[in-house]
């Protein structure tokens, strides 16, 4: 049990991708970005990114970071995002919290797990796999848990449940989640 709670535990808990200290990071030696997009970019099943991700995601990039996308979703019916993202490597059906997608992402990204940071607002899904395949891994609060998929929104009681369990011996750095 213990183990699965320490694959389970975020590096970081911040309350937004806006809070999150990117110079801290580039400072640490991490050079990737790997974000989830439903409900830590935009709302869960947005079909174009607010203007205000779009131009911070622009800005990580001018920063010098390289950034990737994976969206357990299949992206159907949602051109306008697919358009804002194409910039940058995207995996749809990632599959998460399976390693599949996580290495061919950092394949695509041209970078190593020691300089790849994964940022989503999901336990079970977004931070179980990026543990699992040795990536530093932020939680993010959900953009709009009202718009969560009916999983999604099954999983967060359970979530809080396994983040309390983790406060409760070492917490992870920085800030606390509002869940």
């Amino acid at each position: 049990m213990k183990r699965l709670l320490c694959s389970l535990r975020p590096d970081e808990i911040c309350p937004s991708i806006y809070a999150i200290d990117y110079k801290r990071l580039w400072g640490a030696g991490y050079r990737a970005l790997i974000f989830d997009i439903d409900n830590t970019l935009g709302e869960w099943g947005c079909r174009a990114l607010p203007e205000s991700a779009q131009a911070f995601l622009q800005e990580l990039s001018a920063r010098g970071f390289v950034v990737g996308f994976l969206s357990n979703d299949g992206g159907k019916n949602r051109t306008h995002l697919k358009e804002q993202l194409s910039s940058w490597p995207v995996l749809w059906h990632a599959g998460k919290p399976r390693t599949h997608s996580y290495k061919k992402m950092l394949a695509l990204l041209k970078t190593q797990t020691t300089e790849t940071v994964m940022i989503g607002d999901q336990l079970f899904t977004d931070i179980w796999g990026a543990k699992r395949t040795g990536l530093y891994a932020i939680l993010v609060a959900p953009v709009s848990p009202a718009s969560d998929s009916l999983p999604a929104k099954l999983r967060r009681p359970l979530e809080r449940l396994v983040l309390k369990l983790l406060s409760r011996e070492d917490p992870p750095h920085d800030h606390t989640d509002d869940r």
